[in-house]
């Protein structure tokens, strides 16, 4: 009895003396954290490698915030931590990342979905992070002096968000684009960001087809995009139109100069929009009715027309709505030509194809299929007019 617990004293001890020696880590605090707030990825003469550029907000107590930037060069942003960790005097972290850039060259040479997976399968990223590309270099954007704009993390995250302003984009998130990049009906589309002097902004729409940028897209194409997608309520549009004497009565005698003739400019507010997309034909002949339903207000006009006439009124809004309809043919055959379909028209087809489907087929059909647009407006209000 005595051996045994002379024995059980001794395991005791040993075990004390060796806690003793461990080394002890303490679990960082808060302040002793770099919350990544931007992440940017810039293409290098090396395919098999990305230049990571990342930014991160330093608490202050004057009105701005401070940043600090760091840079290293990887072969995916998970091994681009463990490099950047060594960099900084703090623990990083990617918990409160909120945007992703991606330079245009990036994206068009070697493709964002590496990147965008490696980031989507770290559980402590949200699912809800922006991504948008960048004309030049990430790192320029994220190390650029903005006066008179808050902390680069807060700007560009509220910049990206969803706006009726800039709704001729789909702001893409994490969670978006691995769905659209595992949809057999569409191909992604994202914001397209040019850095101007001291500001940033949402120049376009950059078109993707699966994960490595293509082309662009207007702005005012993507407000069409938009509408065949179903969003119910679509950014400004502006729309001119020849002048012509016989619109107003008290202009045909009148002897105007070419100087003093003006271009009739109508501005709507598209307060409802509604887009339906049916399939039609067989698959030999396949085809497309695209319905668009618009209700705007008008909020300016220049012209000679008298609105308050309702036959110029009424010929006034079958122009626009000619006017749509040919802008959305015309551009629905361009994106035909290019192979890609950010509307994501193929669902149609999908939804009354026997048998299995894949992208193969879907993109066939639409290569090959007929467009018909019916584009339906109402003004239902006026604004200011000039």
């Amino acid at each position: 009895m005595r051996m045994r617990v002379m024995f059980l004293l001794l395991i005791l001890a040993a075990g004390f003396l060796c806690g003793g020696c461990a080394p002890q880590f303490e679990r960082p605090s808060l302040e002793d954290m770099a919350m990544i707030g931007v992440m940017g990825f810039d293409y290098t003469d090396q395919v098999d490698e990305v230049k990571v550029s990342v930014s991160i907000p330093i608490p202050s107590n004057k009105e701005r915030e401070m940043t600090q930037s760091y840079s290293t060069v990887s072969t995916v942003a998970s091994e681009a931590m463990v490099s950047l960790s060594t960099m900084a005097e703090r623990m990083m972290s990617l918990s409160q990342l909120r945007v992703i850039l991606f330079s245009e060259e990036y994206a068009r040479k070697v493709g964002i979905t590496k990147a965008i997976l490696d980031l989507s399968r770290n559980p402590i990223v949200g699912e809800n992070v922006f991504v948008a590309i960048v004309k030049g270099k990430t790192e320029d954007v994220i190390r650029g002096n903005y006066q008179h704009k808050p902390e680069l993390n807060t700007y560009l995250n509220y910049l990206l968000r969803p706006r009726v302003e800039t709704a001729f984009s789909s702001f893409t998130t994490i969670k978006d684009f691995v769905f659209m990049l595992t949809c057999e009906c569409g191909d992604p589309n994202m914001p397209y960001l040019v850095k101007e002097k001291d500001d940033v902004i949402v120049s376009r729409v950059a078109l993707f087809r699966r994960d490595k940028m293509i082309d662009f897209l207007s702005q005012r194409e993507g407000k069409m995009v938009q509408a065949m997608l179903g969003k119910k309520r679509l950014p400004r549009m502006s729309f001119e139109f020849a002048n012509s004497s016989e619109s107003n009565p008290q202009a045909v005698n009148q002897i105007e100069s070419k100087k003093e003739r003006k271009k009739e400019q109508v501005v709507l507010d598209f307060v409802w929009a509604k887009g339906k997309v049916r399939s039609r034909g067989s698959d030999a002949n396949p085809q497309l009715h695209i319905k668009l339903e618009m209700r705007a207000t008008l909020v300016g006009y220049t012209g000679n027309r008298d609105l308050k006439n309702k036959r110029e009124f009424e010929d006034l809004r079958k122009k626009i709505q000619e006017q749509i309809k040919r802008e959305a043919i015309a551009m629905l055959m361009r994106l035909q030509k290019a192979g890609v379909d950010p509307a994501q028209l193929e669902e149609s087809f999908r939804q009354k194809h026997y048998g299995e489907w894949t992208r193969t087929i879907g993109l066939a059909l639409y290569q090959k299929a007929r467009f018909d647009v019916d584009v339906s407006m109402e003004i239902i209000s006026f604004g200011t007019m000039n």
